[in-house]
């Protein structure tokens, strides 16, 4: 079954459309790294980071964490 699986990272950004205060609307973006969980060619699971201009000490680790848990379901470690 490991075969089966796969994790696709994908850098990516993820849009928010706001009002302002004239009624306006503005889109701000975020710049952040997409982990998807594939199973036999179907998507499972995704989880979505966001990569700053400045990220912290906790930012990084919250990415090796992600990493780490998706490539351990990859070989089919819990």
């Amino acid at each position: 079954m490991n075969d089966q699986r796969q994790v696709l990272v994908r850098a990516e950004s993820r849009h928010v459309i706001v009002s302002d205060v004239d009624g306006g609307r503005e889109t701000l973006g975020y710049p952040g790294v997409t982990l998807t969980r594939v199973t036999a060619g179907i998507p499972d699971d995704q989880v979505w980071l966001p990569m700053g201009d400045r990220p912290t000490e906790g930012d990084d680790e919250a990415l090796i964490e992600a990493l780490r848990a998706a490539f351990r379901w990859r070989v089919g470690l819990p």
